[in-house]
């Protein structure tokens, strides 16, 4: 398996200590669903991405 790397705008830096600061559970819940999308490979081929 491929290594990922993720970067962080300086916009998602601060949603993630609002959310630390704020215990806010379900902006943390859309956040990590949001990350766990980026993490996803995401299908392709020799001839390009795999069509819908």
């Amino acid at each position: 398996m491929a290594d990922k790397v993720i970067t962080f705008t300086d916009q998602e830096q601060m949603q993630v200590e609002s959310i630390v600061i704020d215990k806010d559970g379900m902006e943390a819940l859309r956040f990590l669903a949001g990350l766990l999308d980026r993490l996803k490979g995401h299908g392709s081929h020799a001839c390009g991405p795999k069509p819908a």
